[in-house]
């Protein structure tokens, strides 16, 4: 399928949100496990200023149409700044209110009512009502905003019914959309703020959550106080919450072990590792999807199921974990991680096989096509050492051969994920429930589906899951996704997904939802 330059436009900031996890991998209801669980509390005090660590700048603004929703992107500005109408737990895998009161099904999943709670008041004084949520989607569903929430908006029909109550009608059935909403559209910005100054809003965001931005400097610091028109009375706890930008994991890890920083953001194994051997405290979440090779099944050679299965057989996803991560990053065997709703025991996604992988490559190279491709990736330590592996494992066999490239994380979202002009490379995955994030990568009618993978059965699968709510259908749904993904290897993921939040033991009553991201009013220093 051919996509718009326009839509084009829109799904780049969709990558891009990926390419913010450069450091390491990338769920399923899994919960939290390390020092410290998910939610854990402690003693908490009023008052105080927490400093929070992020790799990455907001590089779109904390406009709620540009930014990225992952925790490890702007997820953590976004909810300081906002607050939820909803949010996921990972833990169960169940949707809670926040701001929206409710949001029910009807006319199996077609139309739902979504619900907000009286009396809140966006930080300039102005409703939070069904309008502002109306403006802010069809915002999300206007092609020129560019929103990474295209795919979550389009199509949507919206209804004010009351002023707090909004219908929504969907253009296809979906059982799950209140977990669309707790993922890709909780954040709400004040329509009154945003006609004032529609190019300026994402420098100046206005939202009804437990912070208000009051200093930003870029590529260097955000400063947020505390909203005293906050709807929940003596809530939040802290503040002022800073948030920092520190590209180097390693500093940044030595800056929370020192006590110079409060927390700092990772998803990456070894970092969270060597943070717990310094006495850091890590909250930490073990999600499905993760790290993974990505074929582009519409070209060649990868267009021939043969040449991905020889590359996959030619690998090892414990040679992934020792080699590249120090035996620190599990190994995975398939796209839902051990212990998560969705993960089929019998299951075991192919590998570690050189001898089926020679006989492959021998087979294509009497055909006149010997497997010649280049893997693109980022230009960042751990990335250029996955390649190398693979390399290193190809190069031990007959009729393969591999270049690596290497481009900064803008030119890799625009070669791979927009222009879809790459042969194999690497992706990242957060996986907290198959919805959305499964189906829009996937499925052959998503329009975020740029590894050219089409599969009628994985289709029917992914819908399956979509319209049901039975856990037993929706279990067998996805035990059929990962046999075909394991049959056809369009991806291979080697390394499951993990979110985490290293603090010394400074903080309390963390909670993390979705994919890492924390709950702020509940967010408190430790007495």
């Amino acid at each position: 399928m051919r996509t718009s330059r326009t839509l084009r436009r829109a799904l780049a900031a969709t990558a891009a949100a990926t390419v913010l996890a450069l450091v390491s991998a990338c769920g399923g209801d899994s919960g939290g496990s390390g020092s410290g669980p998910a939610g854990a509390s402690g003693p908490p005090r009023q008052g105080g200023s927490a400093t929070i660590l992020l790799p990455t700048e907001a590089a779109r603004g904390l406009d709620p149409t540009a930014a990225a929703v992952n925790g490890v992107g702007d997820g953590n500005r976004l909810a300081a700044v906002y607050d939820v109408l909803f949010w996921m737990d990972p833990k169960t895998g169940r949707v809670g209110p926040g701001i929206g009161e409710s949001i029910t099904a009807a006319d199996d999943g077609r139309v739902w009512t979504l619900r907000i709670r009286p009396g809140v008041r966006f930080s300039d004084g102005t409703p939070f009502d069904a309008e502002a949520v109306r403006f802010t989607y069809e915002r999300h569903a206007d092609p020129a905003n560019r929103s990474p929430q295209l795919s979550s908006a389009a199509g949507l029909r919206l209804q004010v019914v009351e002023p707090l109550v909004l219908r929504i009608e969907l253009p296809a059935p979906n059982a799950h959309f209140d977990r669309v909403v707790a993922k890709n559209l909780t954040y709400i910005g004040s329509p009154e703020a945003y006609r004032k100054d529609p190019k300026g809003f994402g420098a100046k965001p206005v939202g009804a959550g437990p912070f208000v931005l009051r200093q930003w400097q870029r590529d260097a610091q955000m400063v947020l106080e505390r909203n005293p028109a906050y709807w929940q009375p003596g809530k939040p706890a802290l503040d002022r919450v800073t948030f920092k930008v520190v590209p180097d994991i390693q500093q940044a890890m030595a800056s929370v072990a020192t006590g110079s920083a409060t927390a700092m953001v990772t998803v990456d194994y070894q970092l969270i590792d060597k943070g717990r051997k310094d006495g850091v405290t890590v909250e930490q979440l073990d999600l499905s999807g993760g790290k993974m090779v990505v074929f582009n099944s519409a070209r060649p050679p990868f267009d021939d199921p043969r040449a991905r299965r020889a590359v996959v057989l030619a690998l090892s996803a414990e040679g992934f974990n020792s080699v590249v991560y120090q035996g620190k990053a599990p190994a995975a065997r398939g796209m839902f991680a051990p212990g998560t709703a969705f993960h089929d025991p019998a299951s075991r996604t192919p590998d570690d096989d050189t001898a089926e992988a020679q006989r492959l490559l021998d087979a294509l190279a009497a055909e006149g096509r010997p497997l010649d491709f280049t893997f693109t990736t980022y230009a960042s330590p751990p990335s250029v050492k996955t390649a190398e592996y693979i390399q290193s494992r190809l190069h031990t066999l007959r009729n393969a051969s591999m270049r690596i490239e290497t481009l900064e994380p803008g030119a890799m979202t625009l070669k791979t994920q927009i222009s879809r002009d790459f042969q194999a490379s690497v992706f990242t995955l957060w996986i907290d429930d198959p919805e959305p994030a499964l189906y829009t990568f996937l499925h052959s009618g998503g329009a975020t589906a740029w590894t050219g993978y089409r599969d009628a059965d994985v289709d029917r699968a992914l819908d399956t899951g979509r319209r049901s709510t039975d856990p037993a259908v929706r279990a067998a749904a996805y035990a059929e996704v990962q046999r075909r993904l394991d049959a056809d290897l369009p991806v291979w993921v080697f390394q499951n997904a993990v979110a985490a939040l290293a603090h010394k033991n400074t903080l309390t009553d963390v909670t993390l939802f979705n994919d890492g991201t924390v709950l702020f009013d509940r967010l408190a220093l430790r007495a």
